[in-house]
């Protein structure tokens, strides 16, 4: 997946028109909130493997760090 696929999923699992880059930092968004973070361990879960709790996410601060954690 590239970083723009990944981009582009990521502004529907989260449900946004906010324009997203891999700079975005997470907490500036509105729409992130603990269902946009269940809803990205599963996009996560389904798409690259991984199985994340909802303590991995209080080391994400950006889209980025999430993209880097997927391996994007």
């Amino acid at each position: 997946m590239t970083k723009e696929d990944f981009i582009a999923e990521m502004q529907d699992v989260l449900q946004t028109d906010a324009e997203l880059t891999m700079d975005t930092v997470l907490a500036d968004l509105d729409e992130w909130d603990s269902i946009s973070i269940m809803a990205t361990m599963a996009f996560l879960g389904k798409n690259f493997g991984l199985k994340l709790g909802i303590g991995d996410f209080k080391a994400f601060n950006t889209l980025g760090d999430i993209a880097a954690r997927a391996g994007v």
